[in-house]
């Protein structure tokens, strides 16, 4: 990349991180450092636990009690809001610890297939879609990080290619019936019933899935997918797309409906 373009690509990124929200700050800690730890100590903690034990650190750390409020506030009446500012901060950080480039299981898989209408099921910046539309698929997507969208589609009209997005929710998103010839799962998990996606897979369409194995848990990848056929399915040692890229355990799935 030039110097130029890397410039370009910082102004970008400062532009579209300029909209996250300062006092969504704390969030990140206690969603990704605080929460994983209290479970990790009890895994039958409940919600309001964590919380109570949260508001004990602050406490703990001087944190004005005025302050502890506000954040309790927030993570217990705005969450969705909490969520999506994180997944911005994500997305639209200086140095992205993700893989930016294709998924490498998806480019392995799409080799075989005739390109058709394909939905990248929480897609981040575009990454896959982008690839898959480069392919000659007609590519829709969807995922709650608005600014990853938008960072999607601007890299799309770069490249002359369409994208069909939307900036939603999973449970907002509306799937159809059987629209698509090929479902991608990169590192995402279906937050709604898997019957409303199976049900948007045309017959003979395909479902491509690839995450950590601590996603799903034991044999759970294939338990979710039983209605369509399982025509491979492996847990390897690999490089993760996200987590820094370090070597962890991967569940890859290809399943197709066959009625």
């Amino acid at each position: 990349m030039t110097r130029r373009a890397m410039a370009a690509a910082a102004l970008l990124f400062r532009s579209i991180a300029s909209g996250q929200k300062r006092d969504f700050d704390f969030y990140p800690d206690f969603r990704n450092v605080f929460t994983p730890k209290a479970r990790a100590g009890n895994p039958s903690i409940t919600g309001g636990e964590i919380l109570r034990q949260y508001a004990a650190s602050l406490r703990a750390g001087k944190v004005p009690e005025i302050e502890i409020e506000r954040r309790l506030g927030l993570i217990r009446d705005h969450r969705p809001a909490l969520e999506i500012d994180m997944w911005n901060r994500v997305y639209t950080g200086p140095e992205p610890e993700f893989n930016q480039a294709p998924n490498a299981f998806l480019m392995q898989k799409a080799a075989g297939l005739k390109p058709g209408v394909a939905l990248d099921y929480a897609m981040g910046e575009g990454r896959n879609a982008i690839y898959l539309a480069q392919l000659g698929w007609e590519v829709w997507g969807f995922d709650q990080a608005d600014a990853a969208v938008r960072i999607a589609q601007q890299r799309a009209e770069k490249l002359g290619l369409r994208l069909h997005t939307s900036a939603v929710k999973d449970a907002d998103y509306d799937f159809g019936r059987e629209r698509f010839d090929l479902i991608l799962f990169s590192w995402a998990m279906p937050l709604v019933p898997v019957e409303r996606v199976v049900g948007s897979l045309k017959p003979g369409g395909v479902v491509v899935m690839e995450c950590a194995a601590d996603y799903v848990g034991r044999n759970g990848m294939l338990k979710m997918f039983d209605s369509l056929e399982i025509t491979q399915y492996e847990r390897i040692k690999a490089k993760a797309d996200w987590y820094n890229r370090m070597e962890t355990e991967v569940v890859r799935l290809v399943a197709v409906k066959t009625r």
